[in-house]
């Protein structure tokens, strides 16, 4: 068997030397597995899939490894769930979504390692019709793990699922047809993504800080740049299962959202979202374009307590939103905490917001100020309240707000008949909207 050195003088193991067929039909699992534990007995180096459609079931990857997916190979997930591993065995209470707590029946398993990388211009193929099934990329408590120039169709799950890992780099992937969330980090820090396309029927881009370690796990220090966010759920969001551990330094630039390809849908663009207990502090987004989408923004500090034996209020503060271009808006910004604990310390500046025509009839709904209930233990949406007293922002329960150079634009039919803006319960703040009547 030759081994043989790429430019970089790495080892490269070529699947086929160790039995893999690419035939598209072959469990090719086994195969798979010998190259990749060859390549790490040798201290590391590149395991190589040429051109092939790779059928497969739980691929276990060891530190040091890349895997090099060449542009004509696809790896594809076995359609028989008994080619996949066994789903985790808690001697405790995850209470967390079961995609998000389970890591192990997925395609690439990555569990405990360091120093991979998943990359080369191919295929990664979820070969599911719907949603519930593997993980096409699972990776937990690993540490300096990047992902490049890949593509991943037809997830099942979340395409790339993070949880506990520090040092995760994301870079040219391409989500496409996700039946769930595309990219989700749990709990994990130092996170980079950049210049990737999702397109998902859940959130495209999620944080999270659940407790399905049984300990809090912060997310922190992430970067999202240059991305094009495409669902019928939320482009971005921050929570909701957003406790125990908390949110800080968070950024997001550069980025275009919009709602999944060939639907109706109008996806909330921006969530930032505390109700488990967590703290979020420190965000900044800004450059974003978004179009039908349903709320620009919003902003919740609840109090569901999932994972709490009392539930308690966790603290959102210090976030700036800014250069936003959304038109085709289906409902207003919203920034709500609840009694006796406020959303805090929050720059909104240079935005323009543009109301869809198709959502008039809707907004122009009459809702008295009294008649917005609180929801505190509801799962948090933009929508959650229902029809609110403003079409453009509303705003309660919150202090030190600072809005500038917002224009707002919607017809006469609209605007004539309830406010842009609306404030309840709110302090030190300073508020004030370009709005602009269109005939």
């Amino acid at each position: 068997m030759n081994i043989l050195l790429n430019k970089a003088n790495q080892q490269v193991f070529n699947v086929f030397d160790y039995g893999a067929t690419g035939d598209g039909t072959t469990n090719d699992a086994k195969a798979i597995d010998s190259a990749i534990a060859a390549c790490s007995a040798e201290g590391g180096g590149i395991v190589h899939f040429p051109p092939g459609r790779y059928l497969s079931g739980t691929i276990h990857v060891k530190s040091n490894v890349t895997i090099e997916i060449s542009p004509g190979a696809t790896i594809a997930t076995s359609s028989n769930d008994d080619d996949m591993d066994d789903i985790e065995d808690f001697d405790y209470n995850p209470d967390a979504d079961e995609e998000t707590m389970y890591f192990n029946p997925s395609l690439f398993r990555l569990d405990g390692i360091e120093n991979v990388c998943i990359q080369g211009g191919g295929t990664i193929d979820g070969n599911r019709p719907s949603r519930q099934g593997p993980k096409p990329i699972a990776v937990k408590r690993c540490a300096r793990v990047t992902i490049r120039d890949i593509k991943i169709l037809h997830s099942p799950n979340y395409a790339i699922s993070c949880i506990d890992s520090d040092l995760i780099d994301v870079d040219n992937a391409w989500v496409e047809h996700s039946f769930a969330d595309g990219i989700d980090f749990d709990g994990c820090r130092f996170v980079c993504v950049s210049n990737c396309r999702v397109s998902s029927r859940d959130d495209a881009i999620c944080l999270k800080s659940s407790p399905s370690m049984g300990e809090p796990i912060d997310c922190a220090h992430v970067t999202i740049t240059n991305c094009i966010l495409l669902t019928s759920a939320t482009c971005f969001k921050l929570g909701t299962e957003s406790g125990p551990g908390d949110f800080t330094d968070i950024t997001i630039t550069n980025c275009t959202f919009g709602p999944l390809p060939g639907t109706a849908s109008h996806p909330t663009a921006i969530s930032i979202l505390t109700v488990d207990g967590g703290n979020i502090e420190r965000v900044a987004i800004d450059n974003i374009i978004m179009d039908h989408t349903g709320s620009p923004f919003n902003l919740r500090l609840g109090n569901r307590g999932r994972g709490q034996k009392v539930p308690k209020p966790g603290i959102l503060q210090d976030v700036t939103i800014g250069n936003i271009v959304a038109t085709g808006v289906g409902f207003p910004m919203v920034i709500s905490g609840i009694p006796g604990h406020r959303i805090k310390n929050v720059i909104i500046h240079d935005v323009s917001m543009e109301i869809d025509d198709a959502a008039i009839p809707y907004l122009t709904t009459a809702v008295d100020l009294a008649d917005v209930a609180e929801v505190e233990s509801k799962y948090p949406g933009a929508g959650m309240f229902g029809p609110l007293p403003a079409w453009a922002l509303y705003c309660r329960h919150a202090e030190n707000i600072n809005v500038r150079a917002l224009q707002a634009r919607t017809t006469s039919k609209l605007a004539d008949v309830k406010p842009a803006i609306v404030c309840d319960d709110v302090e030190r703040s300073s508020i004030a909207v370009d709005e602009w009547k269109l005939e």
